[in-house]
């Protein structure tokens, strides 16, 4: 009797332990359900936030960055294909062939559509300011430099690969933001030291006429200003 007793009390026990570990092991999967479900809803409001429109708030920025500059062609967003600013060119590498310059570019071309290649391309003028020179020079072709401010900064824009005879403004004479300056040079002619047809244009810190459109070292490109900061939308 005393056997069945003991029997049977080990197998409540037994029993009771059971039931104690199930307890403790289903709540244990609850817990890491629960925390897998709050990781999940923290991912899905992640990639709600990422996917949300980038350009909420671009009508501020436009304002701040671009106040008192206008694109010198239209379409500008879509132009600046081949050689941005601060690219490093070699006659090997670069994406125009073929190629004689080498160095780091320190402005943004801004390439035509193939529609515009036997047509009249007006450029504009990028700011308001005095224009300093229109001459001819070797690897432009036609070339124009203006005065400008750069959010109180003083600045020279280069406009290179111009058709010299189509700028009437004397050099002194002011350009307004978004007047027409002259037109682009005739593809691969004299009007473009023989380069394709495309606008180069830089932007060059301080009051100093500096036309280059390449510097062999990277640190000098401090001296210059990447024009898509400012003119690269459309």
């Amino acid at each position: 009797m005393k056997k069945i007793i003991i029997i049977l009390i080990l197998f409540i026990i037994a029993l009771a332990i059971f039931f104690l570990v199930k307890n403790l092991f289903v709540s244990k999967t609850n817990q890491t359900v629960s925390l897998s479900n709050q990781n999940q809803a923290l991912t899905n409001q992640s990639q709600t936030s990422t996917n949300q429109p980038l350009n909420q708030n671009t009508s501020n920025l436009n304002t701040t960055l671009y106040s008192g500059f206008e694109p010198p062609l239209d379409r500008s967003g879509d132009r600046v294909t081949k050689k941005p600013f601060g690219i490093y060119i070699t006659p090997a590498t670069s994406p125009i062939q073929p190629e004689k310059f080498q160095g780091y570019h320190t402005g943004s071309d801004f390439e035509i559509f193939p529609e515009e290649l036997n047509i009249d391309v007006s450029v504009k003028a990028v700011c308001s300011g005095n224009l300093r020179v229109k001459e001819y020079a070797n690897g432009y072709g036609g070339v124009a430099v203006q005065d400008c401010n750069l959010n109180g900064q003083a600045i020279t824009v280069i406009y290179g690969h111009l058709k010299l005879a189509s700028i009437t403004k004397k050099a002194g004479d002011n350009l307004t933001v978004g007047e027409t300056l002259g037109i682009l040079g005739a593809d691969k002619s004299t009007e473009t030291s023989g380069e394709r047809k495309h606008l180069h244009l830089g932007f060059h810190k301080g009051t100093a006429i500096d036309i280059l459109g390449y510097v062999s070292a990277q640190a000098d490109l401090a001296n210059w200003i990447d024009p898509c900061l400012y003119v690269c939308h459309n």
